[in-house]
């Protein structure tokens, strides 16, 4: 009975990003266009990092992808050096955290058979290079998920089921590996929530509206909330993203399979470099998602803002 939530994304590359994106958190503070929550999606670690940013100075709960940190290509991952970023997040106060425990190898290698673009997930490939390199049988997460779900409890942190294989085309959209991945994210969602961890869920990706419908009723069987990437119902919408994401968001909400709405930006596939302006946009085209899905909700709120 929650109210749709929106979340934006903001993150660097490297550190010349640093300026541009703390003056497009600042910017989105000046505006009063605050999302419900936010995402740290740096690549790098920086003296002040943005999340910490979005703690002090816009007070909403925030998130990072673990697997973005202390990846190196050399050597991959290395549990000591993933456990203690874990500990220093919790320990600044994150409020969930994505990991890849469903970037399964046997997946990758039937989706480069079968797919058009086998994996579209940034954190789940960084997964997968490292399974390859290091010969795991599983990877980093699943062999530590145990300790994961220890550290998670103690510090109150809400585990995000990140998603490698949602489709990133909507020729891909529920096909075997789709399926398949979200059956593995179904299963350890309850193992996490067998031990009292918080779970959130992503999935979805580029899916068209019927395609929605149907895989609405797997995601159903999650008892956790949802924070969908798109979904994208068209691969056609260049530079006009952000329209395409409210309709398919609306359309995931209002059928049960999307809680949390992400803020896509209309160049979110022809430009890496987004303004402070475009940014804006995608929060206000998230957020008429969000109102429109919670009217069809019937959600009290909702209806005061439409009477």
């Amino acid at each position: 009975n929650s109210p749709i939530r929106v979340n934006c994304n903001v993150g660097c590359n490297n550190k010349t990003d640093i300026e541009s994106e703390l003056s497009k958190l600042k910017f989105i503070q000046s505006c009063n266009e605050l999302p419900d929550m936010m995402m740290d999606l740096s690549l790098i670690e920086l003296e002040y990092p943005l999340y910490k940013y979005i703690k002090d100075k816009l007070g909403i709960p925030f998130g990072v992808v673990l697997s973005y940190r202390r990846f190196t290509k050399s050597k991959g991952y290395q549990w000591k050096d993933i456990r203690n970023v874990f500990l220093q997040l919790c320990n600044d106060g994150v409020s969930f955290i994505t990991i890849h425990f469903t970037a399964d190898l046997d997946l990758f290698y039937k989706a480069r058979q079968i797919r058009k673009i086998p994996v579209t997930s940034r954190g789940g490939g960084m997964v997968l290079y490292d399974c390859r390199i290091n010969n795991r049988t599983q990877n980093i997460f699943r062999e530590h998920i145990d300790e994961i779900a220890d550290i998670s409890l103690k510090y109150n942190v809400v585990i995000s089921l990140g998603t490698t294989f949602r489709p990133g085309t909507i020729l891909d959209a529920c096909d075997s590996i789709h399926i398949e991945e979200t059956l593995r994210q179904l299963n350890i969602c309850k193992l996490l929530q067998s031990k009292g961890v918080k779970i959130m869920v992503e999935n979805i990706g580029h899916i068209t509206l019927d395609k929605i419908s149907t895989h609405s009723k797997l995601l159903s069987k999650f008892n956790a909330p949802i924070m969908p990437l798109g979904p994208l119902p068209t691969d056609a919408a260049i530079n006009e993203d952000h329209i395409a994401n409210a309709i398919g968001a609306s359309f995931a909400a209002h059928v049960g399979c999307a809680h949390i709405i992400n803020c896509v930006t209309r160049y979110e596939h022809s430009k890496s470099a987004i303004t402070q302006d475009v940014t804006i946009e995608a929060i206000r085209a998230a957020k008429v998602a969000a109102h429109i899905a919670d009217l069809s909700r019937n959600f009290n709120e909702a209806n005061l803002y439409d009477t």
